[in-house]
């Protein structure tokens, strides 16, 4: 058990101080941002109400770990996260010019939202599907907030907020000897799960899905099969609204997880049926999955599947290949590509793949993680030997080979730093679970629910 740390109960003085200290901080950065204008004052009220709805949740999760640094740790990540969109808008209008895929969501967002004001609710869409529920999602988001672009930006940053917070409470969970707080401050601050789910877009929408999927997943194989299989099915179905093919490495993720945890013991001899039953379960919904991805590949990224993997694979490489940051994949066909295919989608790019500043943004990011998983290779190894203990790590790492032959075949550095942004929550596990056997190494004075 990790022990436990007793401290008082929060008070009402410390949310509420801490609540109008975070408003004024990411307020002030709208300003600067937009100066005195309409949509400023418009998104400073957009801040004040996720922040509001937030920091009672965040208290609450406090009370439960007992523990009053918590809070005001959870409560800087939201506000980082926050600010993580502004900088996502200002890169994307300022920086770019508006040459981004938020410009068009908001476009049609500003649409929608019309209509539906006026009583319309008809889209013009063939299926709420892909870019199509984006659209749609920010047509209902403005509905509610107004045709507000960074205000946009802050609510899907808030979003993929949650979806962190929620991979941060499956980690603890289902590893509750774990390194906790490290994950926490990995998860939580890397610069690019700050950045990238922060805009208007898809990244933001899975992360939000995968977190839930996730916690899902964890209390599926650590508590109540059924709840959160619920749950997880639940993340996974939002997730393939936007990217099945997600969802669906996702799901035969889960069913390896499930076969490797073990049997509960309270269920005596009903075990083996329980656990037979709910494998079935969860290969259906995988299948289910693995389905809906080939239909998205052929009917919306108008993909031929009928080769196989390995045709797919090289269409998205030559798809891909273009737009000044391309380079040659080592697409992972088969096993003696794994060396560099597998350093390729979890690091790359590397400082020496850097051209421009952006780049080199990014490239700091992957050689750390490089250097980061070199340094705890002992604590990788210890995972691997972990997973009947613990199967949220066999979850995770299944996940994270699942992807790394999915994505082998991006041929772009861009595309592939924004698409892992969706691995690595789950690879971070990896690089916090260290035992030995059954013997725990490393503990976290930090109570775990």
């Amino acid at each position: 058990m990790a022990q436990r740390v007793e401290v008082l109960p929060l008070g009402t003085a410390a949310p509420t101080g801490v609540l109008l200290t975070c408003v004024a901080i990411v307020i002030g950065g709208v300003f600067l941002l937009l100066g005195e204008s309409l949509q400023a004052w418009g998104t400073s009220f957009v801040v004040a109400a996720v922040l509001g709805i937030s920091v009672p949740v965040l208290a609450r999760q406090a009370r439960r770990e007992r523990d009053e640094k918590i809070f005001a740790f959870l409560v800087f990540a939201l506000v980082v996260k926050l600010l993580g969109g502004v900088l996502r808008h200002f890169v994307a209008f300022t920086v770019y010019g508006g040459i981004a895929d938020a410009a068009e969501y908001h476009r049609w967002g500003v649409t929608l939202s019309a209509r539906f004001w006026e009583g319309s609710f008809h889209t013009g869409f063939e299926s709420l599907s892909g870019s199509d529920f984006i659209r749609f999602l920010t047509g209902i988001v403005y509905t509610i907030i107004g045709p507000n672009q960074l205000g946009g930006f802050l609510v899907f940053s808030w979003l993929g907020f949650w979806g962190l917070f929620m991979f941060y409470r499956a980690f603890q969970l289902c590893i509750p000897e774990g390194a906790t707080r490290t994950y926490a401050k990995l998860v939580f601050f890397l610069p690019s799960l700050v950045f990238w789910p922060s805009s208007i877009g898809k990244e933001a929408w899975m992360m939000f899905s995968l977190g839930i999927a996730a916690y899902g997943v964890a209390t599926a194989l650590q508590k109540s099969s059924v709840r959160g299989l619920v749950i997880a099915g639940l993340g996974m179905w939002l997730a393939a609204l936007a990217r099945p093919h997600v969802a669906g490495l996702l799901g035969v993720a889960l069913v390896i997880g499930f076969v490797v945890r073990r049997s509960r013991i309270e269920l005596g001899h009903l075990a083996p049926v329980v656990k037979g039953l709910s494998v079935c379960l969860v290969v259906v919904v995988a299948a289910l999955l693995v389905a809906r991805t080939d239909r998205f590949l052929r009917d919306e990224s108008r993909i031929d599947t009928s080769g196989g993997v390995g045709s797919v694979l090289t269409e998205v490489s030559e798809r891909t290949g273009q737009g000044g940051s391309e380079f040659a994949p080592s697409i992972l066909q088969s096993p003696l590509r794994a060396p560099v295919a597998v350093p390729t989608v979890l690091f790359r790019p590397l400082v020496f793949d850097a051209h421009n500043v952006q780049s080199l943004i990014a490239a700091v990011e992957g050689t750390f993680l490089l250097l980061l998983s070199v340094l705890r290779i002992s604590w990788i190894v210890g995972a691997l030997r972990s997973f009947r203990r613990w199967p949220y790590v066999a979850f995770a790492f299944a996940f994270t080979g699942l992807f790394v032959i999915a994505f082998s075949s991006v041929a772009n550095f861009g595309l592939l730093a924004r698409e892992r942004v969706q691995l690595l929550p789950l690879y971070l596990v990896l690089l916090c679970v260290r035992t030995g056997g059954d013997q725990v190494v490393e503990r976290d004075e930090t109570v775990h629910s």
